[in-house]
């Protein structure tokens, strides 16, 4: 279950965030939600994430907040027939140019793993 390291890391990042937030003197209420971008090859059920970044977060400014994610599609490059495009990852195993079906492709990105931003209720009463 690699999607306990995952939601520690988004965890700790947030955080680290606030820490910082505070230290400039703001006062952090909660973290609303926090958006993702997962690539498809990272296997990381969105599912599995979301219950085990709960329970991390419980006794956290986090507790509550929710992770929306958008996913990223990898993209290919055929060296054969300079294809260039997403790549549908039906199975993971077989990865071929949807054109030519060659097999001398460069995969590009769909293993991205990035915060994108969050939503963070702040204290303005002071």
């Amino acid at each position: 279950m690699h999607e306990l390291s995952y939601a520690t890391s988004v965890l700790n990042a947030i955080l680290d965030a606030v820490k910082q937030q505070e230290e400039l003197g703001r006062k952090v209420i909660k973290v609303n939600d926090i958006n993702l971008e997962i690539g498809d090859l990272t296997l990381i059920s969105l599912d599995q994430l979301q219950f085990v970044f709960e329970v991390i977060s419980e006794d956290t400014i986090c507790k509550g907040a929710e992770l929306k994610a958008e996913m990223v599609k990898p993209k290919i490059f055929c060296n054969d027939c300079e294809f260039e495009g997403n790549l549908d990852t039906k199975d993971e195993l077989e990865v071929v140019c949807p054109k030519c079906e060659s097999r001398n492709i460069k995969l590009k990105g769909g293993k991205e793993f990035n915060i994108v931003n969050a939503t963070i209720e702040f204290d303005d009463e002071e």
